[in-house]
């Protein structure tokens, strides 16, 4: 039975005496005091502020009576953002509810439960009325938070921001323990947040980066749980902000409206604690989000239960990216698969992904055809990968449409492709709110435009399919991604000949939906198990994708598998851009079940350590030069010198590398990182770096540089510099000798330029020096500690561990025991280890090494205490 207390004198009144309204869940009760509103159940308090407060939240306790708000009177329960029709487009103002000159609430049972009505009235522009709901129910945790808005006439609204809420920072007695998770695709914890500046905020969306529709913040003790209910694709932001009262939660949502608004879907919100005693965590957040997402349409059928997949991807694959510099020897891809993967990797599926196929240059689009380095030569490359169980996996950059590629000094282009633009696809691209054609000018393009193509017209769908996909899948392609249409993302469109609604809305999650299954259906006319992604998950379109480009190691902030621990045993995900040699992300994902990435080196071929010292290339342009890096600036300095493939001027061989700057204060450098892992280069022993160098001008001394360096680029004291020698002197051979100590991890090669020059480098070589004085080119011989390391992972991938790295479902990890490592400027556990539950109900745990050294690690798993042996290149399963 539902009690409702008040004061007669503290009645239901407008403007001056404002009632703010309690909430209680279940059986709870409501009642009024002089600062707030209350309403209380076993589990749950929420407080609302009255009078100037006007129902902004000031109390969320658990049940045990932890506060989890800050108690920020006179804050805000929501905002919008709203515009005139008559007056230019664009001109935005924002009402609040503090700006409502009347307020009232009502408290009533409904359906076995409680409903709060919040009406807020007399705004000065643009509203007409705000109506705000709380609803509880028997059995269910959560507060559900609805909102509908009725404008004014000619007024449209264009955003919501509802509910507001702001926590406690800290949120018990200090900061040490707080941490937030929110759902996004490069998901992180974000330690300490009461910590940071006021004003500093994190923000995901989606369409975008949100990859789920949740968001918490906890302690030790308890936790506050945030999440959007949306099961159709609404588009929404959930931003958390350090405020000056502590730390705010704000579910935001974009539209387009007239006359009355309402949202839905509910947001919710609830308390959270740890499991079984345990402190909390951000996966008892995520358990909650996952009871409901377990009902919705995109967890209709777990990976292993779908029937619109092929065999062979259910069976554990693993995958390689070849880029640009690779393609342009297709047989030395070939060499790659015959050489190294089928002997070490024998009989497993291979996804093999394509960068730089592009005709022009890596992502300068969608003039795509024929294909990099030729249309015959990447046809017969994929017909021959087929041959060896591999299955092409290109990457063509979405709804890009590149204007312009690389500005020259004259103001001109090296390539301009804005005729054709305007002939055939500008009344398709997307306009901005003003009506103007949307342009970025991304750093990929060198100082070119690109426009895009709105997603949301039915031409835009039917060229990605007939124009992209479809060539692609004759060429032997079985795979696509959508790339760079992040999380099924596009930007907003208010063209009014599309035929959609104007700005954001559920229409672009219908429309990417519709895009991914016809895109299937074009590409399986000739490859009929075709396979279709996008960049960075979205949990709408789990159901119609079967391999999902993943980026959880890119956040800045400790890592936290979010969309995998919800989704494992839905859909495979796969690191998207792995760093050769990075043993701590590969032991991350090898824990996490994410799909083997592998990075090809030249080491898998017994090359040469140095990769290409003669500086040589098949084709034109800087991308085909492999190996060597133009490092683009350094500390906010934008280097703006030339780095080119010179084949007229050359100490042997083809070509060299010519370095040019044309004005003193212009800098250009190429590099290379050597990678020492002391059985091959290192260990102690001493080697000499040479090259021949020639100059035709030099206005100041300069070298190539060269440094051996730890982890975390700590200088270990040894190296050296090859100078440019005199202008005039010829082709010069210039040398130096350093050792690699123990416990190095690199040699760091700077071909560095600064002020007005004109140099060349060429036939570069790195020679260990024996103890007799001689020297011999330090080539790559035998699997390499990390090597090892992927053919465990990839071994237990698609056999033993397949039922719980492939198809099993996250559980909490067990309590692990081991030593910490440094990392990019953190701590990071040597070991990482995570557990799964296999379909059939079997539980396993899985533990990689995350370093190059043998590691010890104390387990506590099923009641009891065990010890873990760890080799360097160990990735075991323990059942």
């Amino acid at each position: 039975m539902l009690q409702v207390v008040f004061c007669a004198e503290k009645r239901w009144v407008y403007v001056c005496r404002t009632q703010a309204v309690c909430l209680a869940l279940a059986c709870g009760c409501l009642s009024a005091g002089g600062e707030a509103v209350e309403m209380r159940s076993d589990s749950l308090t929420l407080a609302f502020g009255q009078n100037d407060d006007k129902g902004a939240l000031v109390s969320f306790r658990r049940g045990d009576g932890a506060e989890l708000a800050a108690g920020a009177h006179n804050a805000k329960l929501f905002l919008l953002v709203v515009s005139k029709r008559a007056q230019p487009p664009g001109e935005t103002l924002t009402v609040s509810s503090r700006d409502a000159a009347a307020f009232d609430a009502q408290v009533k049972k409904e359906d076995g439960g409680t409903c709060a009505t919040l009406t807020y009235g007399g705004f000065a522009k643009g509203v007409a009325r705000v109506i705000c709901t709380v609803r509880t129910a028997p059995g269910d945790p959560k507060a559900r938070w609805g909102i509908c808005v009725q404008m004014q006439d000619d007024w449209v609204l264009e955003r919501v921001q509802y509910p507001s809420l702001v926590l406690a920072a800290p949120l018990g007695t200090g900061v040490d323990d707080d941490a937030v998770v929110i759902g996004a695709s490069k998901g992180g914890v974000i330690r300490k947040p009461g910590a940071m500046s006021v004003g500093s905020n994190v923000c995901i969306g989606q369409p975008g980066s949100m990859a789920a529709q949740f968001g918490c913040y906890y302690d030790d003790r308890a936790g506050f749980y945030t999440a959007a209910e949306d099961g159709r694709g609404y588009p929404k932001e959930l931003f958390v902000t350090r405020a000056a009262e502590g730390v705010a939660f704000d579910w935001s949502r974009s539209c387009f409206a007239t006359g009355t608004e309402t949202q839905a879907y509910d947001v919710v919100t609830a308390a959270f604690g740890g499991a079984e005693g345990a402190p909390a965590d951000w996966r008892d957040a995520a358990d909650l989000y996952k009871a409901w997402a377990a009902t919705q349409p995109w967890c209709a059928k777990r990976f292993a239960q779908r029937g619109d997949l092929p065999a062979w991807m259910k069976d554990g694959p693993a995958l390689v990216r070849f880029g640009r510099d690779w393609l342009s020897d297709p047989e030395r891809i070939e060499s790659w698969l015959t050489k190294f993967w089928r002997p070490n990797f024998p009989k497993m599926p291979l996804v093999t992904a394509y960068w730089g196929w592009e005709k022009h240059a890596d992502w300068v689009t969608p003039d795509y055809f024929p294909l990099f380095p030729s249309d015959e030569q990447f046809k017969q490359l994929v017909a021959k990968s087929r041959a060896q169980g591999c299955h092409a996996f290109p990457w063509p950059s979405g709804y890009h449409w590149t204007l312009t590629y690389t500005k020259r000094s004259d103001g001109g282009f090296e390539w301009d492709d804005r005729a054709r633009f305007d002939k055939l696809a500008k009344p398709h691209a997307v306009c901005n709110r003003d009506g103007g054609l949307y342009i970025r000018t991304p750093g990929w393009l060198n100082g070119g435009d690109t426009a895009c193509l709105c997603g949301g017209d039915p031409w835009t769908i039917d060229w990605w399919n007939k124009e992209i996909c479809a060539p692609l899948a004759e060429r032997g392609c079985e795979l696509i991604q959508i790339d760079q249409v992040v999380g099924g993302n596009w930007p907003s469109c208010y063209a009014l000949q599309h035929g959609h609604p104007l700005g954001r809305g559920v229409w672009m999650t219908e429309a990417f939906a519709h895009q991914l299954a016809t895109m299937r259906e074009a590409m399986r006319v000739t490859q009929p198990d075709a396979v279709v992604c996008f960049e960075e998950p979205n949990e709408w379109f789990n159901g119609i994708v079967g391999i999902q480009d993943y980026r959880d190691c890119e956040s800045p902030h400790e890592w936290a598998s979010v969309f995998n621990y919800l989704y494992h045993e839905y859909l495979p995900p796969f690191q998207s851009n792995p760093s050769g040699g990075d043993r701590v992300m590969n032991a991350h994902c090898a824990a996490d079940g994410q799909m083997p990435h592998l990075v090809p080196s030249g080491r898998d071929l017994s090359d040469e350590l140095l990769v290409n010292g003669g500086f040589e290339s098949q084709t034109t342009g800087w991308k085909s030069m492999r190996g060597w890096d133009r490092v683009p600036g350094y500390q906010g300095q934008v280097w703006t010198g030339v780095a080119s493939v010179d084949a007229q001027e050359k100490h042997g061989g083809a070509s060299s590398l010519r370095l040019e700057n044309a004005r003193a204060e212009d800098v250009v450098q190429v590099s290379q990182n050597v990678a020492a892992d002391g059985a091959c280069f290192g260990g102690g022993r001493k080697y000499r770096l040479s090259a021949w160098l020639k100059t035709e001008r030099l206005a100041q001394p300069n070298s190539v540089n060269f440094a051996v360096f730890a982890p975390e680029l700590k200088s270990m004291g040894q190296g050296g510099q090859l100078a440019f020698p005199a202008a005039g002197a010829g082709w010069v051979r210039v040398s130096g000798e350093f050792t690699v100590p123990a416990g190095a991890e690199m040699l760091r090669i700077m071909c560095h330029v600064g002020g007005e020059a004109k140099v060349w480098v060429d036939d570069m070589t790195l020679e260990e020096v024996t103890a007799d004085g001689n020297a011999k080119a330090v080539r790559l011989e035998g699997l390499s500690s990390d090597a090892r390391f992927m053919r465990k992972w990839v071994s237990l991938y698609h056999g033993e561990a397949q039922p719980w790295l492939m198809h099993g479902r996250l559980l909490h990890p067990p309590k692990l025991a081991c030593a910490s490592i440094d990392y990019r400027s953190r701590q990071v556990p040597a070991v990482f280890h995570n557990a799964f539950c296999a379909p059939d109900g079997r539980k396993a745990v899985v533990l990689a090494n995350a370093t190059r050294e043998p590691q010890m690690a104390t387990l506590t798993w099923n009641g009891e205490m065990r010890t873990v042996s760890l080799a360097p290149d160990d990735v075991l399963l323990l059942k």
